[in-house]
């Protein structure tokens, strides 16, 4: 069904009777804008002036018993110590309530918002009191703390945990069998990619139940002391730690896209070394996984490939672009995006 339709059905049928569990009304919600992959609709309200998120999942995929798998862990990282948006029972004392409408179950969950705001909505400008290398540590750090806690972890039932990484996307890994025939060999890489990753080996310091969405999009900085607070974990799933620093490294290359070859590899250098200080702190990976990090940026890439490929024939050259450059890069194995490479050009920032 189309986001249109949804957002219609829930404005209509179901905000009204979420909003009463909750202890507000539907009057109070502010809706926040869609963003390109939006899974849920989510909205913004406060009860005694304390800010709260209201968030509605209508996906398939988003059932009640992952939504609980979500919220045990999310519980479980606030107990042991690591900052993050914590959910609020309803009115009945429940931490999801349902409502059908339309024939679709509307999972209903609420959250207190981080302290703060999230640094992209401050035009990415860091407190002015100190140093820009704090929030890189930060960022390192809160990482460090969920992988090492995580090891510890142990869901509420096997009947109430969350999936593995493969099994999460599996929707999105299908498409690589539907990808056109004059792409042959980026579905072959990705097949490759793919095999290489379910050959690594799986232990407690290297795999385990993560984020999985871990950007500067999905966590807040309180701008008083610069703690860090994340939310969002309906992508949790279990997969190597290395994959949420590759997401990392991913996070820092905005700060110097029009910068020439030497410059960009000077920064991401110093960058990831302020990560990596701030995660070593909470948590060890060994050298070996670490060097493991350019495949996982790979992965990065064939993951928003898959998404844009709906848009291969679509008339956009701007967009044709873009899909161009992740197709040249799938194709040559190239890693990190080709952030290094010469394919990449600053005045063209990843796009032939």
């Amino acid at each position: 069904m189309e986001r249109d339709k949804i957002v219609q059905i829930c404005d209509s049928q179901v905000l009204e009777i979420a909003t009463a569990r909750f202890g507000t009304c539907k009057e109070a919600l502010k809706i926040f804008p869609e963003y390109e992959g939006a899974a849920n609709l989510v909205y913004e309200y406060e009860i005694d002036k304390k800010p709260l998120i209201l968030r509605v999942s209508f996906t398939p995929e988003r059932t009640l018993e992952q939504i609980q798998a979500e919220l045990h862990f999310v519980n479980y990282l606030s107990e042991n110590g690591v900052n993050v948006s914590k959910p609020v029972p309803s009115q009945d004392g429940n931490l999801v309530e349902i409502i059908q409408a339309a024939g679709i179950p509307f999972h209903i969950v609420t959250f207190v918002k981080g302290k703060g705001m999230r640094v992209p909505d401050n035009g990415y400008r860091y407190r002015t009191d100190a140093p820009i290398e704090e929030y890189f540590r930060n960022w390192g750090r809160s990482l460090g703390q969920m992988h090492a806690l995580t090891k510890k972890y142990h869901p509420e039932s096997d009947g109430i945990k969350r999936p593995e990484w493969f099994d999460l996307h599996k929707s999105r890994l299908a498409m690589v069998t539907r990808l056109p025939h004059r792409l042959y060999r980026v579905q072959t890489q990705i097949q490759f990619l793919l095999d290489e990753l379910k050959s690594l080996p799986k232990d407690r310091d290297s795999y385990g139940l993560i984020h999985g969405d871990f950007n500067d999009g999905n966590f807040t900085v309180d701008y008083t002391n610069g703690d860090i607070t994340a939310f969002d974990f309906d992508d949790s799933c279990y997969f190597w730690f290395t994959y949420e620093i590759a997401s990392a490294w991913e996070g820092g290359i905005g700060r110097t896209t029009r910068r020439g070859l030497s410059e960009r590899k000077s920064f991401m250098e110093r960058y990831m070394d302020q990560v990596m200080e701030g995660y070593d702190r909470e948590n060890s990976l060994s050298a070996e996984w670490l060097e493991r990090l350019p495949l996982f940026t790979k992965l990065i890439l064939v993951e928003e490939f898959l998404h844009y490929a709906q848009y291969l024939d679509k008339p956009d050259e701007e967009l044709q672009g873009k899909l161009n450059y992740k197709i040249k890069c799938i194709e040559d194995g190239i890693p990190y995006k080709g952030f290094f490479d010469d394919i990449y050009s600053p005045e063209k920032p990843f796009s032939l």
